[in-house]
């Protein structure tokens, strides 16, 4: 194989990986509630879970959304019983968020989904001699670099 032909088949299974991740990304999921959650609302779930009393700002924020937008978003998760808003104590205009009982089965659901899912590939990971590994490190934060790049344009 010539180093043309190396570099178009690397450059395919690359492609080949994100088209796989970015459908996996569109799938809705059960994660232990009995309702179809879709990823940038589990995510949501997750955000939340992890920083209990955040409001809807720096979840906007977190997310890279819009405050519109997540509202909208949280306006579903409230109507399938999964996130509440409550008032801060200390601060009659700022609203918070929480999981409700739903939301943290959910959040729990999406922890075990993931501890399966990563769990193939940090087994490759640890398999690897540690100077492969920050090799492999490397590439991924040469093409994070590379990927933002395209962002900004």
């Amino acid at each position: 194989m010539n180093e043309e032909s190396s570099h178009t088949s690397i450059i395919e299974k690359f492609g080949r990986i994100i088209n796989k991740f970015n459908y996996i990304e569109k799938i809705p999921r059960d994660f232990g509630t009995g309702k179809l959650l879709y990823p940038s609302e589990i995510h949501l779930i997750e955000t939340i879970g992890k920083t209990p009393g955040i409001n809807v700002t720096e979840l906007a924020k977190r997310h890279g959304i819009s405050k519109a937008a997540i509202s909208q978003k949280l306006k579903k998760l409230e109507k399938k019983n999964l996130v509440e808003r409550f008032k801060d104590s200390e601060n009659e205009k700022a609203v918070l968020l929480k999981l409700t009982t739903q939301g943290k089965v959910a959040f729990k659901g999406h922890e075990r989904f993931h501890s399966i899912m990563d769990s193939g590939i940090i087994k490759k990971i640890n398999e690897m001699p540690p100077a492969k590994r920050k090799d492999f490190e490397k590439i991924l934060d040469e093409i994070n670099v590379y990927a933002d790049s395209f962002l900004n344009m």
